[in-house]
Formats: structure tokens, sequence, C-alpha cells
């Protein structure tokens, strides 16, 4: 007798449920899709327990016949799709036909629902009631619009499941997360989350995305974002992206909607961090609503059965696009962090401490001159050689001031130290209270967006140097208030744009007294034999000097000797980490090591003409905000700031504005 069988009508839907039904957010988001398929503008989602006892989904959409509704729950039922060739042009959320079957077959299943349509018949209600894959009751019920479908006791049949699922708060946190991203993927529908008769979440359905994501994310958030616009031949871009300042520590806040479909896309949120470039800090991420629309015959849905995870054609194609719609928006805007009195905490007794000061971000306007006898020439071109000379200016200043002078800083016990620098940058409270710069107008074409943000930007050889703290920050003064400005992050960003601007010619070598000896692990031996092309295009030739040992006998004029070393040892480190690097990413991070470890440190004093040639170097700079490292490069104290803070502009419930 043979063994193969076919299996039950009830274990191959459990089985499917094994893929489909993880948890109670996914029979909601199955049902709700079913919902948005149905053209529904009304979706209620009312839970029991976190979904654990009881989900009820209701909907106003088009309802089902009798016919239909006894059809729905069995397996591989289905009207989005009837041929081969239509599972190549999906254009609805749910087409597999096995979600009802799988849900029915793991929980006790009510639906209800009405079709009504344009004839004169009175519309007649139905019901069905399946548990454990069977049908158990079915009949006449009183009419009402749409379809309602209730989930009792999901795996009550299955305990393993059931004895594996998280607490109620974890099972209801991805339930909202889910419908928090339908409601974006679908602003004209309103949403409604009720667990345990307490609403939980609610939209609008007002069709606007930029309201959707003020419900998601409060509105304080929603006013800040840029909204990005693109499209091809083949793309259509639109949504929102965050400034550079406002940003979270992972890729959650990244939403991707692809023909309706919300999605996870590893590949799509590095596009996009890569288009932010060395605005964004190490280690932060943005937040996105980002739609893409293309033909259905370019995406393939079919790829998981949860059906969050796609293939797309023409990939390199929409990751220009992409990145050209956010680099273009990006440039709308003025980055200029701005310190507001919202933002300082109320502090007992004499003493505020500036570093334990919470940093928000906002467009300052442009600044005015302060000083016109402290204006200095323009030494600076945009050439390399101006850059260069601005460079060696400051650097040659500073280094006669080391030579030449002993200062002694013990009395300084608590300076801030550039860790401490690099985590003071970071304290961007999620709920920001101030308001940013928001374009209602269509993109301007780039050279016209370029000489908007040029004229909007602080004019730094204007700013009349007030004075130093801790060895680390310079003070500058304008008519609209002051600026910190971290030395370190000014002059590394100084030698970062010279370097990026000088194309040296790699063949032009130092040659070396005494041959360099570099000595790596054999998987570091294994990465320099693949990327050896690449170190001679930058001017790096290795020799092979023993088993795990390599020589270099010259070097290129792009670097000094003493650097030479330690920029080997790095670039190898970084290509062990980052294998697939472009040699344009390899020399752009060669240049930001080399800028960073160039660059005068915290805690190093300096006098005021070396402080001005470092400040009025920066005005020539394309990006004298961030830092390589995505860091802010100064922050900004306005008056109206400086004002409310001691009480010379007060709340009119504390008697107006007073001086």
């Amino acid at each position: 007798m043979g063994k193969i069988k076919q299996m039950s009508e009830a274990l191959a839907n459990q089985i499917a449920a094994g893929e489909v039904v993880e948890r109670p957010a996914s029979v909601v988001k199955e049902l709700v899709e079913n919902a948005i398929d149905a053209n529904s503008t009304e979706i209620m989602i009312e839970l029991l327990d976190a979904g654990i006892q009881r989900i009820r989904v209701v909907d106003n959409g088009d309802g089902m016949d009798e016919t239909d509704i006894q059809l729905a729950f069995l397996p591989h039922a289905t009207s989005k799709i009837y041929t081969v060739h239509d599972l190549f042009s999906i254009h609805s959320l749910g087409f597999r036909g096995e979600a009802l079957a799988s849900i029915g077959s793991v929980a006790k299943v009510r639906m209800e629902s009405t079709q009504i349509d344009d004839s004169d018949t009175e519309p007649k209600g139905c019901f069905v009631e399946v548990s454990g894959s069977k049908i158990t009751d079915q009949g006449i019920t009183k009419p009402r619009k749409g379809t309602t479908i209730t989930v009792d006791s999901l795996f009550y049949n299955t305990p393993a499941r059931l004895k594996h699922l998280s607490s109620i708060k974890t099972e209801l946190r991805h339930i909202l997360n889910f419908v928090q991203d339908i409601a974006l993927s679908y602003p004209a529908i309103r949403f409604t989350l009720l667990n345990d008769n307490n609403k939980i979440f609610t939209s609008f359905g007002s069709g606007n995305l930029k309201q959707t994501i003020a419900n998601v994310y409060q509105p304080v958030l929603a006013r800040q974002l840029i909204e990005i616009l693109a499209r091809d031949n083949d793309f259509e871009i639109s949504g929102y992206i965050s400034p550079p300042q406002l940003t979270r520590t992972s890729k959650q806040y990244i939403h991707w909607i692809v023909n309706g479909r919300t999605i996870k896309s590893f590949a799509l949120s590095n596009i996009l961090v890569r288009a932010y470039g060395r605005q964004l800090m190490i280690g932060r991420f943005p937040v996105a609503v980002i739609k893409i629309d293309l033909d259905p015959r370019l995406v393939d849905v079919n790829v998981h059965p949860t059906k969050q995870t796609i293939r797309l054609s023409k990939e390199d194609e929409l990751a220009t696009l992409l990145t050209d719609a956010v680099q273009q928006a990006l440039k709308s805007i003025n980055p200029v962090p701005t310190v507001e009195i919202e933002d300082i905490p109320k502090v007992k007794g004499p003493e505020i401490k500036v570093e334990e000061l919470p940093l928000n971000f906002r467009q300052s306007t442009s600044s005015s001159t302060v000083d016109e006898t402290t204006k200095k020439p323009n030494v600076a071109n945009s050439r390399y050689d101006g850059l260069m000379e601005q460079v060696a200016a400051v650097e040659s200043s500073i280094a006669d001031r080391q030579n030449n002078s002993e200062i002694q800083s013990t009395e300084y016990t608590e300076k801030l130290t550039e860790d401490q620098v690099h985590e003071e940058s970071q304290k961007l409270a999620p709920e920001s209270t101030v308001e940013s710069y928001q374009s209602t107008e269509p993109l301007l074409e780039q050279e016209e967006v370029e000489q908007s943000v040029k004229d909007d930007r602080l004019d730094f050889k204007h700013l009349r140097y007030v004075g130093q703290i801790h060895g680390t920050y310079l003070i500058a003064e304008s008519e609209i208030g002051f600026y910190l400005i971290d030395q370190h992050a000014a002059q590394e960003r100084l030698r970062y744009e010279a370097f990026m601007r000088y194309d040296p010619d790699v063949l032009i070598q130092q040659q070396l007294l005494f041959p360099i000896v570099f000595t790596f692990s054999q998987a570091e031996v294994l990465q320099v034999e693949q990327m050896k092309a690449s170190f001679e295009r930058l001017g790096i030739f290795l020799e092979s000097f023993g088993p795990v040992s390599y020589q270099l006998e010259s070097y290129p004029n792009w670097l000094l000797q003493d650097e030479v070393e330690q920029m080997v040892y790095d670039l190898v480190h970084l290509l062990t980490a980052q294998p697939n690097l472009t040699i344009a990413q390899i020399k752009e991070e060669s240049i930001i090591m080399k800028s960073c470890r160039g660059a005068i440190k915290a805690n190093h004093y300096l006098d005021a003409v070396q402080a001005k040639a470092l400040i009025e170097s920066m005005a020539d700079l394309d990006d004298p905000y961030h830092c390589p490292h995505g860091r802010p490069v100064f922050v900004e104290f306005n008056q109206t700031t400086l004002e409310k803070l001691f009480k010379r502009i007060q709340d009119p419930h504390e008697g107006g504005h007073q001086r």
C-alpha cells in the first residue's frame, strides 16, 4: 500500500495558517486588507485582550452576496485574480485566496455581509460561521452596508501556538504598528482601533498624508517634514522626509508604500540614508513616509506569504530618481541648529550647565552685519588652492602658538571631551516643539535652489568673535543672537572639503628611506588581495613581504608620511567591514579619516586671530553646517530665546511684554 496521501482540507489550512497567521496582528492585517480591497472608506478594528480573545473588523465596503460568503472560506478562493496573467498585474492587496481559510482553521469566525447594488431590490444581509475549517451555521441577518468579521478564540485548537504568544501589551503594539502603517498608505480611509472599548488610534480619513502623519507621530513632528516629489517614465515618488536634524536611532520610522502596499525594504532604506550623505550623524536615521507608484508588471509581490517583501525591476533607475528627489528637497532648507527657550530645562540654583541643554533644531533666519570694521578680505575661492590656503593659514597659526607658548589647563578638571561633544550633539528630543521650514511650493530647479540657499546662509565673515569655552567651543555673535561653534568640527569640515576638491596625481610618489611593513590577519590578507587594485587607484602600492605581511616603499603626495601607516590599517579595517565600497566611497572615507585626525581637538585653546581665521574660513564651505560625520558644526541662540530666558519677554498670562 502506498505511503503518500493527500492532506485533508483542515490539515492543509492549518499548515497554511502557520505561514499567514503568526499572531493576532496577522489576522488584523488580512481582514483590514480585504476591507480596503472592498473599497471601504471607514474601517473599525475592535479588540478584546489585544485580539487574543476577539478581533472584530467592521467596514462599509462593497459587501458580498449569499453565494460569495459561502465560498470565501474555501482554500484559494479569491475575487482578485482568475488567470496566470493576472498574477503579473496585481492591483489589490490580497490575491492568494488563503487568508480566510487559514484564519477559519485556527479560530471561530463569524462573517456578516450585505451587498448593496443599484437595483430596486431591497438589500439582504447574510452570515456564515466557521470553526476549524468547517461551516457550522449560515443564514440571513439584518442588512448593514459592508462586512463585519468577528474572530473569536484565536488558536483555540493549536495550544502550542497560543502558548507562545507574547504579552497583551506586545501583541497590541504589533497591531497598532500595522494599523498606523496602513493608515499612512491610505490616508483617505478613516481607521479606528479600539482595545477593550478604549480608543487606541484613529485617523481622520481626509486624504491628506501629512495630516495622517500627524495622527501617527504627533503634529509637532509632521510640521517639520519636507515634501518630496519626483517622477520619470516608470516611477512616481511622493511623500515626506525629515530634515537631517530630526532623526531616530533605527530604521523603524522609515515607511515604504509601493502601489498602496506597506513593505519592508532594506535596500530602499539604504538608498534613502545614502541620499542624505554626510548630513546624517552616524547611527541615526531619518523619519520618512515615501510612496512609490509604478506599473504592477515591474514589481513582484508574490515573494512571501505576508506580502511584505517584494522584488522590483529597474531598481537602479529607482535609486537614482529617489536620491535626486531627496537631495533636491534637502537643498531647499537651511539647516542651522537653533536652541529655543522651550528646550532649556528649568534649573534650580544659580548654576546653569550648558552641556546639559537638550538641543533642538530649526532653520535660522539670515544673519546681519554686526561690525563692519572686522571685515577681512576674502582670500579664498571655490577652488582647492584657495581653500587649502585657508586651511594652511589656520593650522600654521595654531602650530606657531603651540611652539611658542605653553598653556596650563589643569584648573579645568571638567572640560568636555570629544566623546561628550559627540553625545551632546545627539540630544535631540523625539518630540521637538519648534517649527522648521516646510516648502509648499513646487520644487525649484537645482540652480535656483542652490542660489536661494546660498543667499540665506549665515554670513560668517561678519560674525564678531567673542571668546572660547573649555578650549572646545568658539563664541561668535551677530545682530540676531550668538553662535556656539565646535572648533574641531569646523576645521574638520574645512579640511574635508579642501581634500575632496583636490584631485591628486597618484603616480606622484614620495619615496621612503625605509619601507613600511604591515602585518595583517589571515582574513585581512584576503581582503587586501581582493582590494589591491582599489588601493593602487588611491596611490597606495602594497607589495607582498611574507605570508601575512606587505611593504610600502612610497606613498602618494595627498598623504603625509606620519599618517600613511595608520591610513592603510584604517582602510583595511574599513574594507573588511564594508567590502562593497566603490572607489569614490573609499576615497571619501579615507579623506574623512585624514580630516578628522588632522583637525584641532577639544580642550585646545586658540587666540583671537586663530579663532577669527577659522570662523571666516567657513564662509566658503559648500556645507558649513555639518562635519563629515554628520554632527552639527554650530548652534544658534537667537535674541528671542535669550530675552525669554531672562524673562525680558514673558507670556501674556504672566503680565505681557516687559523690559
